[in-house]
């Protein structure tokens, strides 16, 4: 690889890191930022079905929901992008309530291990039950909640940059293994290139 590519990986590793803590430090920053990129998607969402629409009109006589709903996605989208701050203020509440029904149906779902004879069952259980527990806090505690997910979006992106920095040292030990095994084979190469014709014979 060049060098100049390990440089940039070097560096956009560092800017995802700061990045991630930047996330960490300021929730409210990353609550808006992820409304506008939900905005973002709705809008492009948008944009696709309105394409689809107009490509599969003539076919569909019944299409009118598929325009219908892509245009709701572009009005949405568009709404997000002015104004991310209702977006914002909902999803505190959205995350704590994925978290509580996710721990319910954990908790529920290990009665079907129990029933199948998985002895650990009891672990899926507690894991169920702490998870609802902290998904009813969330939603008592919604600043609680803005933190999580900037916790989670702050380290997800400080993990791609350390990534980032990992991928340049693989690439250096592989290259280095690569250069030490052309030398040997260009050292084994000249031995046998250099040995009197009888020998080789």
């Amino acid at each position: 690889m060049k060098k100049s590519t390990k440089i940039w990986l070097c560096i956009t590793g560092v800017a995802l890191v700061a990045l991630g803590v930047f996330c960490i430090v300021y929730p409210v920053s990353t609550l808006l930022s992820l409304s506008w990129v939900i905005g973002l998607m709705f809008f492009v969402a948008g944009c696709s079905a309105m394409a689809a629409w107009a490509r599969l009109r003539r076919f569909l006589p019944q299409s009118g929901l598929m325009f219908f709903s892509a245009l709701l996605q572009l009005i949405l989208g568009c709404l997000l992008l002015i104004n991310p701050a209702p977006i914002a203020i909902a999803l505190p509440f959205i995350f704590a309530l994925w978290v509580l029904f996710e721990g319910i149906n954990i908790a529920i779902g290990s009665f079907d291990y129990k029933r199948v004879g998985f002895s650990k069952w009891w672990i899926m259980f507690c894991i169920g039950i702490v998870a609802a527990c902290f998904g009813i806090w969330g939603l008592a505690n919604p600043d609680a909640s803005v933190n999580a997910i900037a916790i989670l979006v702050g380290v997800g992106i400080i993990l791609n940059g350390v990534g980032n920095w990992v991928k340049v040292a693989v690439i250096n030990k592989v290259e280095k293994k690569l250069t030490r095994l052309g030398s040997r084979f260009k050292d084994a190469f000249q031995e046998i290139k250099d040995m009197p014709y009888e020998e080789v014979e």
